[in-house]
């Protein structure tokens, strides 16, 4: 792989990093934000469902726009967005307040990850991109965990308003230089997207929205949709839920708690890039059967975690679900590659996003619910079994194939 090739790695991992400290800060100061406000978790459970409502709704804008004038101008605008949602967030005083302003920080989310897919369909090959998109999405590891314990850390030393108004003087900068300092990089020095063809009015005109290649609904993609919006519900009750678990359930510190759910990310340093591997190389470009063990493992461990109180056990069982989790999350936009025209990439990156985020949507929500409805968070895992099941069933029926054409 060549020095510019690895250069794009960087710059997408860099940016897309930086993205998710400003989305997954709320999670570790949930505690603080309900004891300061006096809000229940199905209050909190709202606030983030609202974040991912508009998440969703704009991952098909998100990548259409993408395909039509670049990745690197649709990342910079919802950076901006996702930066000043923060900054609003961090002066809320109740519910409506934090809600229309993590709705707004969905929006500008929902325009980093379909055009960095985008970029990497772009200038990566078939056999690459599984590892390439294993090694990107690191960066949602590390800045997971990084988000983890700066939230924990700052709320608990500065208080929670903190914690918002820092994550976006620091993204604001980042942004800046990606925007400026970047701007001749080998990102886009091959994009068709950014070529004059794509910037003539006449052109644009040919191509609304409502002309995305069929093929980016196929039934194949509307399965592998499904299969996605299970593992969404998955990962998502976890990352937002499971310091207030460890924190409630066990009496632990706020750091600490973060500390333990940092973990489950903290895993897809070694998954991530492990799974592209075994994709690419080991499996010659198959995903399917080892997203149908990852979904099996989450399966009994999620099973097993709502019935076992020891914290020891269950915490390695929260690692082992974070690991599979991060094993199999990217080799569905992977496949999504294989299934879907190259020019329509980042169209088809939004529609899975799409399908994907309705899971986190829901999840965050009724996850709140359940915990308030029955004072535990038995429930909470026994759905997530469920789910997993779900999961199996939609990826069973897909029928695997070979290299897409151009």
């Amino acid at each position: 792989m060549s020095k510019e090739k690895f250069k794009i790695i960087f710059y997408c991992w860099f940016i897309y990093g930086f993205f998710y400290l400003n989305r997954l800060n709320l999670s570790p100061v949930i505690p603080l934000i309900m004891s300061d406000l006096d809000i229940s978790h199905a209050s909190i459970g709202i606030i983030g469902a609202s974040f991912y409502v508009f998440y969703t709704l704009v991952q098909l804008p998100a990548g259409h726009l993408s395909d039509l004038f670049g990745a690197r101008k649709v990342i910079f605008a919802g950076g901006l967005i996702s930066a000043f949602s923060n900054m609003v967030f961090s002066f809320g005083s109740g519910l409506w307040h934090l809600m229309l302003s993590q709705c707004l920080n969905g929006l500008g989310q929902g325009c980093g990850f379909s055009p960095i897919i985008k970029i990497i369909d772009q200038h990566f090959p078939f056999r690459q991109r599984g590892r390439v998109l294993g090694l990107v999405m690191t960066s949602t590891a590390v800045f997971t965990v990084a988000a983890f314990f700066l939230a924990g850390y700052i709320g608990q030393t500065l208080g929670w308003r903190a914690v918002f108004w820092s994550a976006s003087l620091v993204f604001i900068p980042v942004l800046i230089i990606f925007r400026f300092v970047i701007k001749k990089s080998p990102v886009e020095a091959d994009s068709k997207t950014d070529d004059n063809e794509f910037k003539r009015p006449e052109v644009i005109e040919n191509k609304p929205f409502v002309m995305i290649n069929k093929g980016v609904f196929s039934r194949d993609m509307c399965l592998l949709g499904s299969g996605f919006f299970c593992l969404c519900y998955i990962t998502y009750s976890n990352l937002i839920w499971l310091p207030s678990f460890l924190f409630e359930s066990y009496d632990m510190p706020l750091v600490k708690a973060g500390f333990f759910a940092a973990l489950y990310p903290l895993a897809g340093i070694v998954s991530r890039p492990l799974g592209g591997y075994l994709s690419d190389v080991v499996f010659k470009g198959g995903k399917k059967k080892i997203i149908l063990i990852g979904l099996f493992v989450i399966l009994i461990s999620t099973l097993l975690l709502s019935w076992i109180e020891d914290l020891n056990i269950n915490i390695c069982f929260i690692v082992l679900i974070g690991f599979f989790d991060n094993l199999i999350g990217l080799l569905f936009f992977a496949w999504m590659l294989d299934l879907v025209p190259k020019k329509n990439s980042g169209s088809g990156a939004g529609a899975l996003q799409f399908f994907g985020h309705m899971g986190t949507t829901l999840s965050i929500f009724f996850s709140g619910i359940a915990v308030d409805l029955f004072h535990s968070y038995r429930p909470f895992f026994m759905i997530l079994s469920v789910i997993s099941i779900l999961g199996i069933i939609s990826i069973w029926f897909i029928a695997e194939s070979g290299e897409k054409s151009l």
